[in-house]
C-alpha cells in the first residue's frame, strides 16, 4: 500500500462535503499505471457527481476526479516499463483529486514535461468538444455552431477547434465573460441572461439558423435550441447543467426541467433533414481506440500551438471545496485546476 492524500466524499451535497485526509492506494492492478499526480483537472460533471445528480456518479464514500497530469511512479508489468518515470497526462473513472492515482494505460498520454502545468486541462474538455463536432457532427468550414456556455472549459476548447476548421462561431455567456472572449476572437456572443438566445441566433442568421449546436444545458433550455437548427443541422446533447440550481441538488426543480427536455421524433428529424445525438465520455466502451487516436491529434495541435489551454485559476488539492463553489457559481472562465503537488 502506498500513503496518499486524497479529497473524498462521505455523502452527496454542497462544496463542504468535499474532506481532504490521508489514506492509502494499492499497486496499480494488471493494465494499470500509478501516476504521482501534479494537477487535477475539475469538470462539471465532478460538481453534478458530488451532488448525486451525474448519471455514472459512485456511491459514496469515494474520490473524485476523472482527469490528471502527472508522472508516472509504478507500473503493473514489464510491458509498461517505457512509462515509468515519464510525465503523463489522461482520464480515470474516480480518485484523480488525489496525490496517488492508479489508471488504465490505455487512457494516459505521454507529453513533454514542460505542458504539466496545463496538461490536465486537455482530456475531458477536448476530447469532448473534438468528438462532438468533428466525429459526430461532423463540423466544415464555412458553417455555423452554437456553443452553449463558450466560456467553460468544454466552450473555450470547441471554439479553438471551430476556429482552426474555419468554421463561424455563436457562443452563449454571461455579460461578464464577453471580454475576455472577445479578445480570444469570439465575435458573435450572447448574453444569455439578459437576451433569449433563441431570438439573437435566428437574428445572427438571417433566420437560416445554425448547422450544428453544442447543448450542456439541457431541460426547456434544450428544446429552444433545437428549435433554430438549419436544414441538415445538428445537435449535439452532452449535459444537463439546468439541473444544478444551487450547491445542492433540489429536485423540485429538476423534474419540471426534466419534462421541458424535447423529444427528438424521428419522422420529425426526418423531414426536417435534422440530426440529434448524445455524448458522454465516460461511457465509451468499445471504442478507446478513437479516444486514443483523438487524444494524439489534439496534443499535437497543442504541440503545433492550434489549441492553447485557458487556465482560469489553479486551487490547492485541500481547497478543493473553494474550486466547486468557484465553478458552481459559474465564475470561471476556462479551467479550473486543483494542484496536488
Amino acid at each position: 500500500m502506498n500513503q496518499n492524500q486524497s479529497i473524498f466524499i462521505n455523502r452527496y451535497g454542497g462544496p463542504d462535503v468535499l474532506e481532504f485526509r490521508s489514506g492509502s492506494i494499492s499497486d496499480p492492478l494488471k493494465g494499470e499505471i500509478q501516476v504521482e499526480v501534479r494537477y487535477s483537472g475539475i469538470n462539471f460533471a465532478d460538481i453534478m457527481s458530488r451532488m448525486g445528480l451525474y448519471t455514472t456518479r459512485l456511491k459514496p464514500p469515494y474520490v473524485l476526479g476523472m482527469e490528471i497530469a502527472g508522472v508516472v511512479k509504478k507500473v503493473s508489468s514489464e510491458d509498461l516499463n517505457p512509462y515509468l518515470g515519464k510525465a503523463v497526462v489522461g482520464m480515470c473513472r474516480s480518485g484523480g483529486y488525489s496525490t496517488l492515482v492508479n489508471a488504465p494505460a490505455e487512457q494516459l498520454f505521454i507529453i513533454d514535461e514542460k505542458w504539466l502545468d496545463v496538461a490536465a486541462a486537455i482530456p475531458v474538455n477536448y476530447l469532448t468538444a473534438y468528438f462532438m463536432m468533428i466525429h459526430q457532427g461532423a463540423l466544415r468550414k464555412d458553417e455555423t455552431i452554437l456553443i452553449h456556455g463558450i466560456g467553460g472549459g468544454v466552450g473555450v476548447a470547441a471554439f479553438q477547434i471551430a476556429n482552426h476548421i474555419g468554421a463561424n462561431v455563436i457562443g452563449t455567456a454571461s455579460l461578464g465573460k464577453h471580454e475576455k472572449l472577445k479578445r480570444l476572437g469570439v465575435h458573435n456572443l450572447i448574453d444569455y441572461q439578459n437576451n433569449d438566445f433563441q431570438d439573437e441566433v435566428l437574428n445572427i442568421t438571417m433566420g437560416k439558423g445554425v448547422d450544428l449546436i453544442l447543448d450542456p444545458l439541457g431541460g426547456a433550455q434544450l428544446k429552444k435550441s433545437y428549435s433554430i437548427l438549419s436544414e441538415f443541422g445538428r445537435i449535439g446533447v452532452y449535459g444537463f447543467s439546468t439541473a444544478v440550481t444551487g450547491p445542492k441538488r433540489n429536485y423540485l426543480k429538476i423534474i419540471p426541467e426534466v419534462l421541458k427536455m424535447p423529444n427528438f421524433n424521428p419522422r420529425h428529424l426526418m423531414m426536417k433533414n435534422q440530426g440529434a445525438f448524445g455524448f458522454h465520455l465516460g461511457m465509451i466502451r468499445q471504442r478507446n481506440d478513437l479516444v486514443s487516436k483523438y487524444g494524439g491529434i489534439l496534443f499535437d495541435w497543442l504541440e503545433k500551438g492550434i489549441i492553447e489551454a485557458v487556465i482560469d485559476s489553479v486551487f490547492e488539492l485541500k481547497d478543493a471545496e473553494g474550486a466547486h463553489s468557484h465553478i458552481g457559481e459559474r465564475k470561471n472562465f476556462g479551467k479550473v485546476l486543483l494542484r496536488a503537488k
